[in-house]
């Protein structure tokens, strides 16, 4: 007796942060007259991580990330058996719903009131075996030392607007290239200018508008970019600062548990990233800076 045919299909947990907590969400399919998690069948060639994405934005229009692999399921369908491949995602953008031909409703809805209206319990156990809060606290920082700038020395006007040398420049065109692979959520920079050329070029690229934050800024100690660490907690994000700040960072992690995976170094233009897992600092990791 031949196997059946196994369909591959892939789709998301897709969470987002609210003040009364964790919402996930939910999909209703008129042909059906069920309410599931997003997913859907594999495209030629495409990766789960990519099908899943793509399911989600095609049948919900919301923009989101992934987050973590978070297991399988299987069952038969008509045309054999499906093998579904489900990662939880973090909701970076929503747009007004549109029906479609496959999706006419879709709710927010907190994770108890949609374990009880998913109607399938492959997808309820799916969801419950999802921890949101931590899912929501995963994710990665990257801290950028801004790059190489003019003499200090040599500046005789307001320090905070000493621009990039031309070496400075070429080392943001790096970063751009570098950092730009990643799925990114949100760019902070000091308000310095030097820090703010740094990563102006990434922002361009990705359509990421710039944050100014005076927690970043030199001389301002590690405290408040220490809090706003944890505010980003479960975020991808870009901190640009200074060399005062960034080693202070750095230790202040490292002494609450967190592995440095390379040499304690923090030249100008360089990054370290921050491997950040349900709200914990675990792992930071160092890249020179470009050539």
């Amino acid at each position: 007796m031949s196997e059946p045919d196994l369909v591959i299909a892939a789709g998301g947990v897709v969470l987002r942060p609210t003040a009364a907590g964790p919402e996930v969400l939910v999909i209703h399919r008129q042909r059906y007259d069920d309410w599931t998690l997003p997913k859907g069948k594999s495209d030629p060639g495409e990766t789960p991580e990519q099908t899943a994405l793509r399911e989600v934005r095609e049948e919900t229009g919301v923009e989101a990330r992934l987050i973590d692999a978070i297991g399988l399921s299987r069952y038969r369908v008509q045309a054999g058996e499906k093998l579904v491949h489900w990662f939880a995602m973090r909701a970076l953008q929503t747009t007004d719903f549109q029906p479609n031909d496959e999706v006419d409703d879709l709710q927010w809805l907190g994770i108890a009131e949609a374990l009880g209206k998913l109607t399938y319990g492959k997808e309820r156990d799916v969801l419950a075996g999802v921890d949101p809060e931590a899912q929501l606290s995963t994710g990665t920082l990257f801290l950028v030392r801004h790059a190489a700038a003019g003499s200090r020395s040599d500046w005789k006007k307001d320090d905070r607007l000493r621009p990039l040398s031309s070496r400075g420049e070429k080392q943001a065109l790096g970063l751009t290239r570098t950092l730009a692979i990643h799925p990114l959520d949100r760019i902070l920079t000091s308000p310095y200018v030097r820090c703010r050329q740094t990563v102006e070029p990434l922002g361009e690229k990705l359509g990421i508008d710039l944050e100014e934050r005076d927690e970043l800024a030199e001389g301002e100690g590690f405290k408040g970019a220490r809090d706003l660490c944890r505010e980003l907690a479960g975020t991808n994000s870009i901190l640009c600062s200074h060399g005062d700040v960034i080693p202070a960072l750095l230790d202040w992690m490292a002494r609450h548990g967190m592995a440095l995976k390379s040499p304690f170094e923090c030249k100008k233009g360089s990054t370290w990233e921050i491997e950040v897992r349900a709200g914990e600092f675990r792992r930071g990791r160092y890249w020179p800076p470009p050539d």
